[in-house]
């Protein structure tokens, strides 16, 4: 991993055993969401973490991978439920959402104890909110999954909503000189545009 371990966690996986967990804080709209793949509440950073191991709602978690580049790399989040339940979370713009999650290791399968403090593996955000339909539960109710979709870096799509000058960059960077170079080469890629 390109993140430290704690030797805790290090000497966890080399005893073998070990079980795996993964925690998500989704800082959604109005109400910030912590939840864990095991069962029951597990306790740790200060918060309390639900465990969604239980509901059998298919969820599934891709992390986008790390790139070094400008372009938002994409993951997906993928979250089951009932269609009642499916439609009020998908009344929310949760459009640019912060995502971060953690590796862990519990005490036991789907377990709420950890082993030692997990580590931080991603963050970054959801760039919109979808669902589709899987078919039907036992009662005959039609299972709906969200589909949230994890960029590594803020939408493309966007405005930026600062502007930033040459004089900003010189008081923070004394002596640099790309805010000046940027400024001519956006005035020479306008004056090389054709107007009709």
């Amino acid at each position: 991993m390109a993140r430290g371990v704690d030797p805790a966690m290090t000497a966890a996986l080399a005893a073998g055993g070990y079980h795996a967990a993964v925690l998500v804080f989704v800082d959604w709209p109005g109400d910030p969401v912590r939840v864990h793949s095991g069962i029951g509440t597990l306790a740790w950073g200060g918060h309390d973490w639900i465990g969604i191991g239980v509901h059998g709602m298919g969820g599934r978690l891709t992390l986008p991978g790390e790139r070094s580049g400008i372009a938002a790399t994409e993951g997906q989040a993928v979250l089951g439920g009932l269609p009642d339940d499916i439609d009020a979370i998908l009344a929310t713009d949760a459009r640019e959402a912060a995502v971060q999650a953690w590796a862990g290791i519990t005490t036991e399968r789907a377990g709420n104890v950890l082993v030692c403090p997990p580590v931080h593996v991603w963050a970054g955000y959801i760039d919109g909110l979808s669902d589709s339909e899987d078919g039907t539960d036992a009662k005959g109710n039609i299972l709906r999954r969200i589909i949230a979709p994890l960029v590594s870096r803020q939408s493309q799509r966007l405005s930026p909503s600062a502007y930033h000058t040459d004089e900003d960059q010189q008081a923070e960077f004394p002596g640099d000189t790309a805010g000046r170079w940027l400024r001519a080469a956006r005035t020479r890629m306008q004056a090389e545009v054709v107007k009709f």
